[in-house]
């Protein structure tokens, strides 16, 4: 090489050849094998899982060949029968009924057909038949003039139930407006077969009576199937409990009614006393009498046509028994009883706030020439005590006044609200007589 050709070599020496690579393909070559990678991880979960979930039920049975699928599950108890245990094995019905707040779903086939529905109204039919022995058939006769001014005889039948029986006489309870002022009361037997009844005592607000007939005037035929009826209890009824309805309810005597409570909880209010009433989904008529019983048989309300007001009113209607058995054991035992005269209701909270008391009851109406009325009490007043007894509502106070005898002079302390500033009264008051 020539000295020139040197020098021109020297002056370019500075200039070399590289190649570089491009960034992208750069990146390409590693996210090339890991999205490979991340579908074939994906690829191989969902193998295994569809291979999970088809060998899964094979293998369980193979591993739990030996055990027992039908062992009864176990829940504390506190059954009578087995106070001491600490455990035991309870049916989901048995576990709602220890335990109400337990939710269980129990799904089993009923194999129920017609032979299942015929026995039960059998049930039901056995449940009337027996009741019915304390169902009777009253009659009144009334004197009446007809159109012509002649004197003829009005017969009136109704239904009674049987309160009481022992080896003297009867004693039957029946609607007061159907035999008060009648010429004539009898029990009737049969078609033909009347023994004659007496009025024993009645009380004029619940519209009822109670009659006594002579057990010796009843042939023995009738007399061994008439039974006393089971007075039961009416403070836990329920809306949507079947009840059977005795008596004439729909109007017809020796009639039978099946239907349930469609609701209680309204009351109503009675000279001195409250009374709890409840209804059924049993047509109402205006000429129903009878009782309502529960499927024990157990006389659990008296059908009233007369104690119905607002919504009431169109609706078949009865009054607890709880709150008239011992009026009506007064009754039948000819027992006199005290008399105070008002009408009254229960106060609210609101009204007990607002009046500043703790407790009592609010005077709605005070009877002319009552007892209450000759010792000056008024309206709107509230009774706080009798004597040195605190009034906690409209029962309490009658059941206070029922156990005093009649011309007892009582203290009662109230709260006058009607004047222009409030303030507590002491009255004397000289119970009377209920007529």
């Amino acid at each position: 090489m020539s000295e020139n050709e040197k020098e021109d070599n020297k002056d370019f020496e500075f200039i070399k050849e590289q190649v570089i690579e491009k960034k992208h393909k750069k990146l390409k070559k590693i996210l090339g094998p890991l999205c490979m990678m991340v579908v074939m991880a994906v690829l191989f979960g969902l193998i295994a899982a569809v291979t999970f979930c088809l060998a899964e039920p094979g293998l369980f049975k193979f591993l739990h060949k030996d055990e027992n699928n039908n062992t009864p599950i176990c829940f504390p108890s506190n059954s009578p029968e087995n106070p001491d245990s600490s455990q035991a094995a309870v049916t989901p019905t048995q576990e709602v009924q220890n335990n109400p707040g337990t939710k269980i779903i129990v799904e089993k086939e009923l194999n129920a057909d017609v032979e299942d529905y015929l026995k039960m109204y059998d049930d039901i039919k056995q449940v009337v038949y027996e009741t019915g022995k304390s169902i009777v058939t009253v009659s009144s006769i009334s004197r009446v003039k007809d159109w012509y001014g002649n004197h003829v005889d009005l017969e009136t039948d109704t239904s009674g139930v049987v309160i009481y029986k022992n080896a003297v006489d009867l004693l039957v309870l029946v609607r007061l407006d159907r035999v008060k002022g009648s010429n004539s009361i009898r029990l009737k037997l049969s078609d033909n077969s009347y023994v004659d009844a007496k009025l024993l005592d009645y009380e004029t607000d619940l519209n009822l009576a109670v009659i006594s007939v002579l057990l010796t005037d009843i042939p023995t035929a009738f007399k061994e199937n008439i039974v006393a009826a089971n007075l039961g209890e009416s403070y836990g009824l329920t809306a949507g409990s079947p009840i059977i309805a005795l008596g004439n309810p729909n109007g017809h005597t020796n009639s039978v009614e099946i239907g349930v409570i469609t609701s209680k909880g309204s009351t109503i209010g009675i000279t001195d006393n409250r009374l709890e009433l409840f209804n059924t989904d049993i047509q109402d008529n205006d000429n129903s009498d009878g009782i309502i019983v529960n499927l024990k048989g157990d006389v659990i309300g008296l059908i009233t046509r007369t104690l119905k007001e607002g919504a009431n009113e169109k609706l078949s209607t009865a009054i607890g028994i709880s709150r008239v058995k011992p009026i009506i054991a007064k009754m039948a035992n000819k027992e006199p009883r005290s008399y105070f005269g008002i009408k009254s209701e229960d106060l609210t909270e609101a009204a007990k706030d607002e009046h500043k008391v703790e407790n009592g009851i609010y005077v709605d109406e005070v009877l002319a020439n009552s007892p209450a009325f000759e010792a000056g009490m008024k309206n709107g007043d509230i009774i706080l005590q009798v004597d040195d007894e605190n009034v906690v509502n409209t029962y309490d106070f009658y059941n206070n006044i029922a156990s005093r005898k009649p011309e007892e002079t009582i203290r009662v302390t109230i709260k006058r609200t009607s004047s222009s500033s409030e303030k507590e009264i002491e009255l004397e008051v000289s119970l009377g007589t209920r007529k």
